[in-house]
């Protein structure tokens, strides 16, 4: 018996041990269950914490995009509002583009209708203006023709007068030349022979000359002093010689130079008595104008001459 319970006892003992290290491993699987619990726990709660975070996040976004949202659907309906009145004032300008195009539409047949009554206008004018052209063309050619007529008139006049004091002239130096020989009258000329002003071959006037030349100052001089100023005359004194040459004669080289010569002194002597140079003209012919035509010495003399004729300048 005694046996029995020291070998129940030493088996009891035996159990203890496994059954420490059992317990003990439940302790450690339950240690090791609990930290883990709570290390998930922990993990879980980092999570719904980052989660939540991301959530206010979200939320916030939401917010944002709500009032975004908000906002562009008041957008929308100030723009639908904006567009309905812009729609509105699209039609009114349609309406009045419409007005303005039915008026230029009927301007246009307006102007179209103005178009062909001031072509046919400018075909009136074109007439009158061609008409009136030639109206004036003949008005010019009868201006022109009655401004010559005037002239020719007024000429005609002046001549006239002219030729009334001419012929007073004429009267009045022939009745001082009538008398006198190697002095003739050819139609308006007074023909005075050289020998009653020169010696041969000379420029230089003689004594008889001068009287004669003096005398012949003093018609011209009355006369002169009655023609208006408006009446243009010369005294011409022209000087002719005969066709023989001149030899030996230091002063003059032909006939041409002794008759001018002879012709200026018998102006300057006129010139000397008082008489306008501006109504005097020398001019010398030389041989080349005779009145006879024969070398006798009559005919020789006949050439030999100074001639006087009251003319128009």
């Amino acid at each position: 018996m005694a046996y029995i319970r020291r070998g129940d006892r030493e088996n009891s003992l035996n159990i203890w041990p496994g059954f420490v290290d059992a317990l003990s491993t439940v302790v450690l699987v339950f240690t090791f269950v609990i930290v883990g619990f709570f290390a998930s726990q922990i993990y879980l709660a980092s999570i719904i914490s980052d989660k939540d975070s991301s959530m206010g996040t979200l939320q916030s976004r939401l917010s944002e995009i709500c009032s975004l949202f908000d906002n562009e659907k008041e957008r929308n309906e100030k723009l639908t509002t904006e567009n309905l009145s812009l729609n509105q004032q699209i039609k009114s300008l349609n309406q009045s583009i419409a007005t303005l195009q039915k008026m230029l539409n009927d301007n246009k047949t307006i102007l179209e209708n103005k178009n062909t009554e001031n072509i046919s206008i400018q075909k009136q004018l074109s007439q009158l203006n061609a008409h009136l052209k030639e109206v004036m063309e003949a008005l010019a050619i009868e201006q022109r023709r009655s401004s010559t007529m005037k002239a020719e008139n007024l000429k005609l006049t002046e001549l006239t007068r002219f030729n009334a004091y001419r012929s007073e002239f004429f009267d009045a130096l022939s009745n001082i030349v009538k008398d006198k020989d190697r002095i003739k009258i050819v139609g308006d000329r007074f023909i005075f022979q050289s020998e009653l002003f020169f010696d041969t071959a000379s420029a230089e006037l003689s004594l008889d000359g001068q009287i004669q030349v003096s005398e012949l100052a003093k018609v011209i001089k009355e006369i002169g002093d009655k023609i208006p100023n408006n009446i243009r005359w010369i005294l011409r004194v022209d000087g002719h010689t005969d066709n023989r040459r001149i030899s030996n004669n230091l002063k003059f080289a032909s006939n041409w130079e002794l008759s001018a010569a002879r012709a200026i002194s018998v102006v300057k002597h006129l010139i000397k008595e008082g008489i306008d140079p501006a109504h005097l003209v020398a001019a010398g012919f030389g041989e080349f104008q005779p009145i006879a035509m024969g070398n006798n010495p009559e005919d020789l003399a006949r050439n030999r001459r100074i001639e006087f004729k009251l003319d128009e300048r």
